[in-house]
């Protein structure tokens, strides 16, 4: 029975990696945001220093999942590794310094100067 369960359910894994590989990234805003690969990406944008970086799941954008902001110098510089608070700057959010493989997140850099850009992205 444990077998039949396993080819049962090996096509709707296949199946959502194929979704999870077709689906499209959004971008959006008033500059360019680049993303790396990996679990730590690093967040990258030419436009000035940030105020904050928020990283959420696309699937629920409500939740923050990592979130760091200087509230004292609006100085925070390009790049930015998920997980990985810049100097000067505060973590207000950890739910996950480490990304999920295969999951869509969205991260989303304020600049001081009040301009706001967003990438879609998939570790």
């Amino acid at each position: 029975m444990r077998v039949l369960r396993f080819a049962f359910c090996l096509p709707l894994v296949l199946g959502c990696s194929d979704e999870l590989l077709n689906g499209g990234n959004g971008s959006g805003g008033d500059f360019a945001v680049s993303v790396s690969g990996g679990t730590q990406p690093d967040y990258s944008w030419s436009s000035g220093p940030a105020l904050s970086v928020d990283v959420v799941r696309t699937s629920n954008q409500t939740v923050v999942v990592w979130r760091v902001a200087d509230t004292t110098n609006r100085d925070i510089r390009s790049p930015v590794r998920q997980g990985v608070v810049p100097s000067g700057a505060l973590e207000l959010a950890a739910l996950e310094r480490v990304l999920t493989v295969g999951v869509q997140y969205r991260v989303t850099i304020r600049l001081a100067d009040g301009r706001t850009a967003y990438q879609d992205f998939r570790p």
